[in-house]
């Protein structure tokens, strides 16, 4: 069973959400209720994404309702002046010297991509140990994306020999369902005012064990 999203603003132009995993952003149509329909139900109005986040992935996607802030908010996401931080659980124990991975990466085919040597698109990510369970051998990052190529840290973890947790493509999948990438924070400016706006997305609820388990150490 898919968590419903929760509204963490409601401005008059544009919304910030916090997308569970297993929702798609959006292209759900008739045959499943995406983000954007989701949203749109909640505050009474359609909304389009600015940004997508993939099927597994949970946390904060930032809406916008109209054409209010179209180009206000296009231009920070296009410029990349929008800073977002992710939270990932890797499956294995990671390097600390690790703090800084550079690829290609380009698709193979099924909706897969790769790192490759050559004829891929050029992609840099950067992470932080944040804890390691040596006896279940998981460990928490925090990651940041200098790029933004699809499946980036999915890439670049399974790359440094920590593929993210519960990946069923590039890693093995649980069964408890848990996905370990997830948007945590997200800072960018009010398209209206300029204001600074900084958010964060609450973790989803089969990460909380392991999360405390983590901090109580």
């Amino acid at each position: 069973m898919i968590a419903n999203a929760d509204i963490l603003l409601d401005e008059p132009g544009f919304v910030v959400a916090n997308k569970p995993s297993g929702m798609l952003s959006e292209g759900g149509a008739d045959r499943e209720i995406d983000l954007e329909q989701f949203v749109s139900t909640l505050v009474g109005r359609q909304v389009w994404c600015c940004h997508r986040l993939d099927r597994l992935t949970s946390g904060l996607v930032v809406l916008r309702k109209g054409k209010r802030y179209l180009k206000e908010l296009s231009s920070q996401f296009e410029s990349r002046s929008v800073r977002k931080e992710y939270w990932l659980l890797v499956d294995g124990v990671w390097d600390h010297r690790i703090q800084k991975v550079d690829s290609l990466i380009a698709p193979v085919g099924g909706g897969v991509h790769a790192n490759v040597l050559e004829g891929g698109k050029s992609a840099t990510s950067t992470f932080q140990l944040r804890g390691v369970d040596e006896v279940q051998r998981i460990s928490w990052l925090r990651g940041l994306l200098k790029t933004g190529r699809t499946h980036q840290l999915r890439l670049h973890t399974l790359m440094s020999g920590c593929p993210v947790l519960g990946d069923p493509v590039y890693g093995k999948s649980r069964a408890d369902g848990l996905f370990g990438l997830h948007a945590f924070r997200l800072k960018m400016r009010h398209p209206g005012t300029g204001e600074a706006l900084d958010f964060e997305a609450d973790i989803p609820e089969n990460w909380r064990p392991l999360i405390a388990k983590f901090e109580a150490s």
